[in-house]
C-alpha cells in the first residue's frame, strides 16, 4: 500500500480552513456579558457598548471561501459582520470624562436569534435607532383594511406611527406622488414620508375580488381574495428596505365582508412572514454594523478642498466607509456609513477644519446632514 507524506504546514492550513468554516454556524441560546463604551454623549456611548456586547457575546461571524487543490490553501478570502441583538441590559457604571465624553458599562444578555418576537429585544433595538417614525401607506379601493392591519400590527410591535388620519386625508386628495408612491415608486414614497415626519414609510396597494364555484353558491357564502404588494422605504436617501406580497382568502355570506376580511389577512399575512422580519433585520444590520447616512457638505470650492472633506471624515473613529455621489457647484455628496447615529455623526464632524475651513451642522433629518464649510 502507497501512503501520501502531507506536509505539516498543509495540515494545518486545511485546519485553519475548517475552523472558519465551524466559526460561520449559527450560535445558540442567550449570553451575559459585561462591555463598555465611550460616546460623546450618554446616548452614543450606550449604543456603544450594546454593540460591543454584541461583538463580545457572539464573536464576529466569518464566511470563509477558500479553495483546495493538492492539499495548498489556493485562496482564502474571509468577510466579517457583526450579528446579534442585546434582549435587556443594565447599566453598571457611568461617568463624564474630563474631555466631556461619557463611559459607560453595561451588563447585557445577547442573542444569536431573530428577534422577531421578542417585544423587549425590539424595543431595545428601536431605542437604539433613536424610535424611527413609519407612515403606512396603502390603496385600497372600498375600504383601507389592509392599512388598519398594518398598523394594528405595527402599533403591538410598539413602533412609532404617523397619525392614520394624516395618511387618511392625503389619500383623499388623489395626488399624483401618492398614486406613485402606491404603485412602488420609492422616490415619491420617501418624500410623503419625510414631508409628514417619517423616517420610513411602507407603501403599497391591495387588490380584491370574488371567486365563485357551484359548492360556494349552493352555500350561500363568497369567497374573497386579496393580492397585496408593499415597499418599505428609507425616506432619507430613497433606498428600498424590503419589498414582498402576500395573497389571502376568507369567506362570508357577504360579498363585501369577504374581501375585507381578506384583505385583512392577507396584510397579516404579509406582516408576519415576511416584511417585518425584513425590517427588523435590517434595523439590526445597521445597529451592529453602521447606518448609511447621506451627507451634503456645501461651500467646497475645488476638487483637491472635496477630496480633504473625504479625508477628514474617514478619520472619524466610527466611521466604516465614506464614498463620494457627486460634486459640483460648490456642492459634496456622500454616502457615509457610520457606527452611531446621525446625531453622533453630527457631533464628531461639528468643529472640526478642513484647509483652514470649519464644518458646521447645519441641517439634521432622520439620516440626511448637511453641513457648511465656512
Amino acid at each position: 500500500m502507497k501512503f501520501t507524506t502531507v506536509p505539516l504546514l498543509s495540515i494545518l492550513l486545511i485546519c485553519i480552513c475548517s475552523a472558519h468554516l465551524c466559526a460561520a454556524e449559527t450560535p445558540e441560546g442567550d449570553i451575559t456579558i459585561e462591555a463598555e463604551g465611550y460616546g460623546l454623549s450618554k446616548s452614543d456611548a450606550l449604543l456603544k457598548a450594546k454593540r460591543n456586547a454584541v461583538e463580545k457575546g457572539i464573536g464576529t461571524l466569518l464566511i470563509s471561501q477558500t479553495e483546495v487543490r493538492n492539499f495548498e490553501l489556493q485562496k482564502d478570502i474571509i468577510l466579517t459582520k457583526t450579528t446579534g441583538s442585546v434582549k435587556k441590559y443594565n447599566v453598571l457604571q457611568e461617568q463624564k470624562q474630563q474631555d466631556d465624553t461619557f463611559y459607560l458599562r453595561i451588563r447585557a444578555v445577547v442573542s444569536f436569534a431573530n428577534i422577531k418576537a421578542d417585544l423587549a429585544a425590539l424595543k431595545i433595538l428601536l431605542e437604539s435607532m433613536d424610535k424611527p417614525r413609519m407612515m403606512v401607506v396603502i390603496r385600497e379601493e372600498n375600504g383601507n383594511y389592509a392599512e388598519n392591519a398594518i398598523l394594528d400590527y405595527l402599533t403591538e410591535k410598539e413602533f412609532e406611527l404617523v397619525d392614520a388620519a394624516l395618511v387618511a386625508a392625503l389619500m383623499q386628495k388623489e395626488d399624483q406622488l401618492i398614486q406613485r408612491a402606491a404603485e412602488g415608486d420609492p422616490v415619491a414614497a420617501a418624500k410623503i414620508g419625510a414631508s409628514n415626519g417619517a423616517e420610513y414609510v411602507i407603501v403599497g396597494k391591495i387588490t380584491k375580488s370574488l371567486v365563485t364555484s357551484t359548492f360556494l353558491s349552493s352555500s350561500g357564502m363568497k369567497s374573497g381574495q386579496a393580492n397585496i404588494t408593499a415597499k418599505v422605504v428609507n425616506c432619507s436617501n430613497a433606498k428600498i428596505v424590503a419589498s414582498k406580497s402576500a395573497s389571502s382568502a376568507a369567506v362570508h355570506i357577504s360579498e363585501d365582508v369577504a374581501k375585507a376580511k381578506a384583505a385583512e389577512k392577507a396584510a397579516r399575512k404579509l406582516m408576519d412572514r415576511k416584511l417585518f422580519e425584513e425590517i427588523v433585520s435590517s434595523f439590526q444590520d445597521m445597529i451592529n454594523n453602521g447606518i448609511p447616512l447621506n451627507v451634503t457638505i456645501k461651500n467646497v470650492a475645488d476638487f483637491s478642498m472635496q477630496r480633504a472633506v473625504r479625508e477628514v471624515l474617514g478619520e472619524l473613529t466610527d466611521a466604516v466607509s465614506v464614498n463620494k455621489r457627486s460634486f459640483g457647484g460648490g456642492q459634496l455628496n456622500l454616502s457615509v456609513l457610520y457606527k452611531g447615529t446621525a446625531d453622533s455623526f453630527s457631533e464628531a464632524v461639528d468643529g472640526k477644519t478642513v484647509g483652514g475651513k470649519r464644518l458646521s451642522i447645519t441641517d439634521i433629518a432622520g439620516s440626511r446632514v448637511v453641513i457648511q464649510l465656512e
